[in-house]
């Protein structure tokens, strides 16, 4: 049967233990977090970036498009009317 030095010991050796798990498992959350956190960012910047790069070619489209308009106006009015009526028949018929 073990003495009581020999239980004493081998509590503090199991203390330890828990708390060196306690302190690695806290490290790893902080980890796992900050890991998590970065990705966060770097997905949001992505983002970020194809919104800009969206927008900008929206803006270029719509401004060449409107110079278009300007350039032959009857020719887009024809077109417009022609897609329009198209549309019409396409959507008409779904009843």
């Amino acid at each position: 049967m073990p003495t009581y030095d020999e239980t004493k010991d081998t509590d503090n050796k199991l203390e330890k233990q828990a708390q060196n798990i306690k302190e690695n498992v806290v490290g790893l959350a902080r980890t796992i977090k900050d890991s998590s956190a970065d990705k966060a960012h770097d997905a949001a910047d992505y983002v970020r970036g194809r919104l800009d790069d969206l927008t900008v070619s929206g803006t270029d489209t719509l401004e060449r498009l409107e110079s278009r308009i300007k350039a032959k106006p009857a020719q887009s009015v024809a077109i417009a009317f022609t897609a329009g009526l198209l549309a019409s028949f396409l959507l008409g018929r779904r009843s």
